[in-house]
């Protein structure tokens, strides 16, 4: 196992929930002074194809289509993506069946995600102001119930709603979401930019400019007199162009020359010398709204865009026994659809690594070990949970972490999931990795095996996949240099 392959980058993820901008995998429930009216129905089925590129190389292909049924439609969304990855394409393919009433009201939707070696599938029905989920996870089912503020409307009808009411140029106006492959809702806001004409294929073609934007990311789209999406792009060199079939599902026969990974790591003027020993380092951080992230707090503070993080000492720490019982840390005991401690899997797997240690640090180190030790280093495109993890045995670092997470907390270790970046080889590259509590918050990295993990570990946000998205505001924008790095003092130990 290299170096460059233990990496275990959370952009694999990141490249993915970006891909779900670009196919339209969400629902969408208009504000209450926006609602559907009865004479924009469509009145017979219509499909669509797109071409997906990254910064000018084709990587995928994506198709739509509706379809009319006795009262209301049928929605079908597929994409095809081939993504390279530290040197290895991941080819990987989302498919979401979704149906709604006469007025575009969800009634129920079917995802599902195939990669490599995974598979994630989520179905959800909406009855009066509940979502029902039931989520297919290595040959597990769960269900959970989501209680919905406003009936979901199906995105494919908000950009024909949103061209023929012709709203005000420049006037935001917000929808809530909600997306099937993160289980989770957003608020979304569009802005009609004005018209322009765009080129496609050899056609220059009328285009109404759109806007959305949510979690500080924004997605720019051009769509005909009807709604109908001619391109997109997204951050950091993602796009779609509106394509026929054969033309479409036309991928290239070469490799795709282009690293993702690579294309996104933040390189350095000034290297990192022993960034595992190091103490203490001051980052100086620019390119991005620094109040969008949780920053400042534990280990990191931060004064104006300077960021300094130290070292946590854990040998000061007060002995903590598990399963820890404080009422405020309860929240980070719990199983969640992505994270399932309470499996019978899970739980026996933890008490079996664990044993009989009742100390919350030793019990951590012995989880902690036992995850890095047993899980293969190797990219994946995902929508990480524990138990597809702990049986393919592999992964990069979300994979890592939310098998680490999840063994924790049913060992009685509080713990969470912090994604951020990490310095390796002369660049920050993003990351996740896992937080525990041990008398306090702990920065501990399974794939690089640490505890504490090294400073160059900096974290922006913390939370399960609904939160890690807004990770990609970062990406292309931000930008680091290093201010000062404390020397190692002699006979310090890793």
């Amino acid at each position: 196992m290299t170096v460059t392959r233990s990496i275990g980058i959370a952009i694999l993820l990141f490249w993915l929930a970006m891909n779900g901008l670009l196919i339209k995998r969400q629902t969408v429930a208009p504000a209450p002074l926006l609602t559907l009216r009865g004479s924009e129905k469509i009145t017979e089925g219509s499909e669509e194809w797109w071409g997906i590129y990254y910064r000018g190389e084709k990587i995928g292909y994506a198709n739509q289509s509706i379809a009319l049924k006795t009262k209301g439609y049928k929605l079908n969304d597929y994409s095809r993506l081939n993504l390279n990855l530290l040197g290895t394409i991941q080819p990987a393919e989302t498919r979401l069946e979704m149906e709604a009433n006469d007025d575009w009201i969800l009634e129920r939707f079917d995802f599902a995600l195939n990669s490599k070696e995974i598979g994630f599938k989520a179905r959800g029905a909406v009855k009066d102001n509940k979502l029902s989920l039931e989520i297919d996870s290595a040959g597990h089912r769960s269900n959970r119930e989501i209680t919905l503020t406003q009936a979901p409307y199906l995105l494919a009808s908000l950009k024909p709603y949103v061209v023929t009411q012709q709203l005000e140029t420049g006037k935001k106006f917000y929808f809530s979401t909600f997306d099937p492959s993160t289980l989770s809702q957003q608020v979304t806001t569009i802005v009609i930019e004005g018209r322009e004409q765009i080129r496609i294929g050899n056609r220059l073609e009328p285009a109404i400019k759109m806007r959305q934007s949510f979690g500080g990311i924004s997605v720019l789209s051009w769509v005909d007199v009807h709604g109908r999406t001619l391109k997109e792009e997204s951050p950091a060199g993602m796009s779609m162009i509106r394509q026929d079939q054969e033309e479409a599902k036309n991928l290239p026969s070469h490799s795709v020359p282009l690293d993702m990974i690579a294309q996104a790591a933040i390189p350095l003027a000034r290297p990192i010398a022993d960034a595992k020993a190091l103490p203490a380092i001051e980052l100086k951080l620019a390119g991005v709204n620094l109040a969008n992230f949780a920053l400042d707090g534990g280990r990191q503070k931060l004064t104006g865009d300077r960021l300094e993080i130290t070292r946590e000492d854990i040998s000061k720490l007060a002995a903590t026994a598990i399963p820890v019982k404080e009422p405020r840390l309860q929240a980070f005991l719990q199983p969640t659809a992505f994270m399932q401690s309470d499996h019978p899997r899970i739980k026996s797997l933890a008490a079996r690594i664990v044993g009989g240690e009742r100390d919350a640090m030793k019990a951590a180190v012995k989880i902690k070990n036992w995850v890095f030790g047993e899980l293969a280093k190797e990219p994946t495109v995902s929508i990480p949970n524990a138990l597809e993890v702990l049986q393919a045995k592999k992964g990069d670092c979300n994979e890592h972490t939310v098998l680490f997470n999840a063994l924790a907390r049913a060992a009685g270790i509080p713990a969470k999931t912090v994604v951020g970046v990490v310095y390796l080889r002369g660049a920050f590259y993003y990351h996740a990795w896992s937080e525990v509590w041990l008398g306090g918050w702990v920065a501990l990295d399974s794939v690089f095996n640490q505890l504490p993990a090294d400073v160059t570990h900096v974290k922006f946000l913390e939370g399960e996949i609904d939160r890690q998205i807004d990770i990609l505001q970062l990406i292309g924008n931000l930008r680091i240099e290093v201010s000062d790095q404390l020397p190692v003092a002699s006979g310090t130990k890793n």
